[in-house]
């Protein structure tokens, strides 16, 4: 059963604000893997609880160091592969500036998910030249995502404030 609305829309603004939508990757026996991720940060707890309530995962908690005594403590809840596509697919009606990452993500997953039929399967790709691999479009979605992460980057205004 999915969330409400509401609560969707409310995680999505948590996300949009504490939060991030991005891509992971790693390499493993000579093979590189790339996995949509989202997660949230920040010194509220809730957020998170609610984040792990619905779709599952852990909630960690970090406490500042010595030298940062004065900082509170953060909390942290991270998702990756399938589980982040399905959150991201559930709060993207309600993302506005981070919406372009999750729209990217969301097609990281499904090349995600031809590729593991491809493996299962020797003919995944009769639409492609034998021997296609589909890693190297992966790799391009991961860094795209990554690249619309960047501090500094100008977001496009999303909404209007005329009545």
């Amino acid at each position: 059963m999915s969330p409400e609305p509401t609560v969707l829309a409310y995680l999505a603004g948590i996300i949009d604000s504490d939060g991030y939508v991005t891509a992971s990757s790693s390499t493993r026996k000579g093979r590189t893997y790339c996995a949509p991720r989202v997660g949230i940060s920040g010194t509220r707890r809730e957020p998170h609880d609610l984040g792990a309530s619905i779709y599952g995962g852990s909630v960690h908690q970090y406490e500042p160091k010595d030298d940062r005594a004065h900082h509170r403590t953060q909390y942290q809840w991270v998702l990756e592969g399938d589980r982040a596509a399905d959150v991201i697919s559930d709060v993207l009606p309600y993302l506005l500036v981070k919406r372009q990452q999750g729209e990217l993500a969301l097609q990281l997953q499904e090349a995600r998910l031809e590729s593991r039929a491809a493996r299962s399967d020797e003919d995944s790709y009769p639409w492609a030249p034998a021997g296609y691999d589909p890693t190297p479009s992966m790799i391009a979605l991961a860094e795209d995502i990554r690249s619309l992460n960047v501090r500094g980057r100008e977001y496009p205004r999303v909404w209007s404030t005329a009545a």
